[in-house]
């Protein structure tokens, strides 16, 4: 059965397996000593997590995806699909498997025919092909301000929603397809049913903010009423794994497989921040700040979203350019075969008078949502070296989220705690920056891969299992204090970030044409 206009929307104790729905955990002494297989397909890589709930042991494996062309913002969702289970035949060698947990990424699309069959590849979030029509719509107040309290998403092209309405506007006919991003396409794959949840739907555009349901009102104010979307069920709802799908993984049909989380919403829960006040902050191909709350919260200056994680109301801020701006810095400085570790030594603080980066070459999401704003170096100057360009890149980086931090405190106040987590704990030069930047402690996440730890916390508590386990909560707590003697430094430079940032609004005399 597929889904029209509305799915039903469980609570989040409903459990569903096969066509059947529960409201209670599956029967605890069954799940109680199990093995959980958590696979994962990120912006960039496949990974898989084996993991056993009675040893506690922890098996990771990781590979780049092969995309074919140059755009990884445009994908093949099947070829994305064979990849991730191919990796997964690999993990679950000669184990059984008890249960299945899935992780994916917000803001995805792809369009299906009735078979699953591929009408478009998927455009992930880096996607900025809908931006004009973004712009053309922002352009209109009343319909901004009413889009974002009704879904808790601004007008930006990264959203499936305006990815519709750009594909509609090229010529092609949406009616009738099914809509779905990469993680629920997997499910679906896996499981044969068209379904997803309330915390991935969240990141469509087409979710009510306040009841976590599709919103009819959004849905027919785009003429989306003949675009089908997936039923919508509880984030430990789980389908068994279908004949087709346990070839492939080479595990037993019928296995539980449990609808997937967002890798946003799972950081979360990852790192064990899911009460009012704890941030989550996740610098990866992406940075994102999230902060868990008990409703959904709106910004009076439209500069953050308000989406879902499996446990909860967030509230958030994401920037398109991160650990992305940094692979190009090295690529085109100092070239692909560069190692980042050899770049570190030649980082200080002592370098000063660096150009202003402005980290907007995927386009801008948190603040300001202007997906035609287009990144760079200002104030570079002869003198400048690679190094000092390459270190500058970092620091508009960190000074991007910092403006999105600053956005979100404003909004709900200072965080109870702040739990850094992604690539920017590879370079202990990045990592103090960033808590030199943000002048507050932060903790560093436990947690080496926390959205798929997040995923399994999920399968855990969905098999009537608590959310903590040795295995990721017996550990030291790290933290990065920030230094003071920098910090009339990072204002001064946070302060020149701001101004080339407000003279570089799209539309505006001084920005790049």
């Amino acid at each position: 059965m597929v889904f029209l206009l509305r799915g039903v929307h469980l609570r989040p104790n409903d459990h569903i397996i096969g066509a059947r729905r529960r409201c209670c955990p599956p029967d605890t002494r069954r799940w109680a000593l199990m093995k959980i297989l958590a696979l994962e397909a990120s912006t960039t890589s496949a990974k898989t997590m084996l993991f056993d709930t009675d040893t506690g042991a922890v098996a990771v494996r990781s590979r780049r995806f092969e995309v074919d062309g140059p755009d990884s913002a445009v994908r093949d969702a099947d070829a994305i699909y064979i990849q991730l289970m191919a990796l997964g035949r690999e993990a679950a060698a000669g184990q059984r498997i008890d249960l299945i947990v899935l992780s994916g990424t917000w803001h995805g699309l792809t369009l299906r025919s009735d078979d699953l069959s591929a009408v478009t590849p998927v455009m992930e979030w880096p996607y900025t092909g809908a931006q004009d029509l973004s712009a053309a719509l922002r352009a209109d107040d009343d319909f901004t301000w009413w889009f974002y309290e009704r879904t808790g998403c601004m007008v930006n092209a990264i959203y499936p929603v305006f990815k519709l309405q750009h594909l509609r506007s090229q010529g092609l006919d949406i009616d009738g397809l099914l809509a779905l991003d990469q993680a629920s396409l997997i499910f679906a794959r896996m499981t044969g049913e068209i379904w997803t949840n309330d915390s991935l739907a969240s990141g469509s555009g087409l979710l009510s903010a306040t009841d976590a349901t599709w919103d009819r009102e959004v849905i027919d104010r785009f003429d989306l009423g003949r675009v089908r979307l997936p039923e919508l069920h509880g984030t430990t709802a789980t389908a068994p794994l279908s004949d087709e799908a346990a070839v492939l993984l080479g595990l037993a049909a019928g296995t539980p497989v449990l609808t997937p989380g967002p890798d946003g919403g799972l950081n979360q829960v990852g790192d064990l921040a899911t009460e009012p006040g704890e941030m989550t902050f996740s610098m990866g191909t992406s940075g994102a700040l999230r902060v868990a709350s008990r409703h959904p919260a709106f910004s009076p200056t439209l500069s953050t979203w308000s989406y879902r994680s499996p446990l909860g109301a967030l509230s958030g801020a994401a920037t398109s350019g991160c650990g992305n701006c940094v692979d190009w810095a090295r690529d085109r400085l100092f070239g692909a075969s560069t190692d980042y570790l050899d770049i570190e030594p030649s980082l200080s603080t002592d370098r000063v008078d660096l150009p202003v980066f402005l980290p907007f070459l995927f386009g801008e999401r948190s603040p300001g949502w202007q997906d035609q704003r287009r990144g760079g170096f200002v104030d570079l100057a002869p003198a400048h070296s690679r190094v000092d360009m390459y270190q500058s890149v970092l620091e508009g980086i960190v000074y991007s989220l910092y403006h999105c931090y600053k956005e979100l405190t404003a909004l709900g106040g200072a965080p109870r705690r702040i739990i850094l987590s992604g690539g920017v704990l590879s370079s202990p030069f990045w990592t103090q920056l960033t808590a030199d930047v943000f002048g507050v402690e932060m903790q560093v996440s436990a947690q080496q891969h926390t959205s798929i730890v997040g995923a399994v916390r999920m399968g855990m508590l969905a098999s009537g299992l608590d959310l903590r386990h040795p295995a990721f909560d017996d550990v030291e707590v790290r933290t990065i204090a920030p230094r003071t003697e920098h910090r009339d430094r990072y204002d001064e430079g946070f302060a020149r970030y701001l101004d080339q940032y407000q003279r570089t609004v799209p539309g505006s005399q001084g920005a790049a044409r």
